[in-house]
């Protein structure tokens, strides 16, 4: 792999990294922040308090932040960030402030199939 792709790849990786290092430990911190973004028939269905939930989410964002970082996992890591960001998009709806998880759902996805393409090299 060239120099300039390695580049790109840890671009994508520190920038998805950064992203959920951000969220992650504030939906653990603070989740009533966050309750606005959660759609209301969703926090109806769920079989813990929003606020867990949120938790649990924060917890799950901070491992994919470490997969990102240490390259392990990153495939299925990748995979998993692109489905939630089409998740928030599908289910919250298209707001003010989409063009943020439109830009996390193609990153994700970007680094999923450069990922796919290393397997398949081999």
């Amino acid at each position: 792999m060239r120099n300039y792709q390695k580049l790109g790849l840890w671009s994508l990786r520190l920038g998805l990294a950064l992203t959920y290092l951000y969220s992650g430990p504030s939906l653990i911190l603070s989740p009533e922040s966050w309750l606005g973004f959660l759609p209301p028939w969703f926090a109806g269905i769920l079989p813990v308090a929003p606020e867990t939930y949120l938790q649990i989410q924060g917890a799950v964002e901070i491992l994919l932040a470490l997969s990102f970082l240490t390259g392990f996992g990153i495939t299925w890591a990748a995979l998993i960030s692109a489905a939630e960001f089409f998740g928030i998009l599908v289910f919250h709806g298209i707001d003010l402030i989409s063009f943020r998880d439109i830009a996390i759902l193609g990153s994700s996805l970007a680094l999923f199939f450069f990922c796919l393409q290393k397997y398949e090299s081999r």
